[in-house]
């Protein structure tokens, strides 16, 4: 079958000879000393960086939201007694080998973005894994969320910021991702793979790839998202945003983790699929957004 295949110029490239020429330590030296105590503008208001918040300006970005099961004995092991983990019942073969299993919902908010700003600097291309657990109630009071059980990023002043929150956050300059989109006779399709690299065994280490469909559900509004939380070393962070979506496309996703990796760590397994894919289609998005996270009062 002949296949015609054309390929997005990647700028992440380009900028990441430099990253990671230098060293770590230099990086991320260089990425607090960019605003000392520099104030910022957002929304015409003066923000000072080290005042408990960020705010990030995301554009031209794709994300898939991906969940899987893990049993509920472990899943009420890793998230704090003040979130109530969602319980159902687990479906059969081959999302998961035993139908009815009581089980938590564990996964991915994971996306890529071609221009990433935050507290208003310079932006670059950026990479984000963020694991979370989806529960019901929070400090026993109904309302539906997802819990933040870490955030990798290859973007280092994000790092730095996230880490001034308190939040369990990893680095990840190395990881990089391709797109490309390929027309055959049974339609175009954009191929994706995101390769998230940790430092070393044990790491923040898997490889996403997709294959959508894209344009093919409407849009919704633009509207508020919120309800994301992480409980860290200063306290409790909220994770909020304004999204502007594209119409939506369908995908197929399929998730390879490294032996021992950090979301092996909280129980999630490749599928028994070929290519370890999810055995349904996800929803695929594009669009921008803004972030803004800060330490709860």
């Amino acid at each position: 079958m002949l296949v015609w295949t054309s390929r997005r110029t990647n700028r992440r490239a380009l900028l990441r000879a430099a990253a990671i020429a230098a060293p770590l330590a230099a990086l991320l030296a260089a990425a607090v000393a960019a605003s000392p105590a520099s104030p910022v503008i957002s929304d015409a208001a003066k923000i000072d960086e080290h005042a408990g918040e960020i705010f990030t300006e995301e554009r031209d970005c794709f994300e898939t939201a991906d969940r899987r099961p893990v049993p509920i004995e472990l899943v009420r092991q890793y998230v704090p007694d003040r979130y109530t983990p969602e319980v159902v019942p687990a479906p059969g073969p081959p999302v998961w080998p035993t139908p009815g299993e009581l089980v938590g919902l564990v996964g991915f908010t994971d996306y890529v973005c071609e221009s990433f700003s935050v507290n208003g600097h310079k932006p670059r291309p950026t990479i984000v894994s963020m694991g979370v657990v989806q529960f019901v109630a929070r400090d026993g009071v109904a309302r539906r969320g997802s819990y933040v059980l870490w955030v990798g990023t290859d973007n280092p002043l994000l790092f730095v910021r996230l880490q001034q929150l308190g939040v369990r956050t990893y680095f990840i300059p190395r990881s990089n991702y391709t797109e490309s989109v390929q027309t055959a006779a049974a339609g175009t399709t954009t191929e994706i793979t995101v390769n998230y690299v940790g430092n070393g065994p044990g790491g923040l280490s898997y490889t996403r790839r997709i294959s959508a469909t894209e344009g093919v559900l409407p849009a919704p509004p633009d509207g508020p998202a919120s309800g994301w939380f992480h409980l860290g070393s200063k306290g409790e962070v909220a994770f909020t945003f304004f999204n502007h979506f594209q119409p939506f496309g369908r995908a197929t996703v399929c998730l390879e983790f490294e032996p021992g990796s950090i979301p092996t760590q909280y129980g999630l397994t490749g599928f028994p699929t070929p290519g370890s894919c999810f055995p349904t289609l996800r929803n695929f998005f594009r669009g921008s957004w803004e972030g803004h996270h800060y330490l709860v009062e």
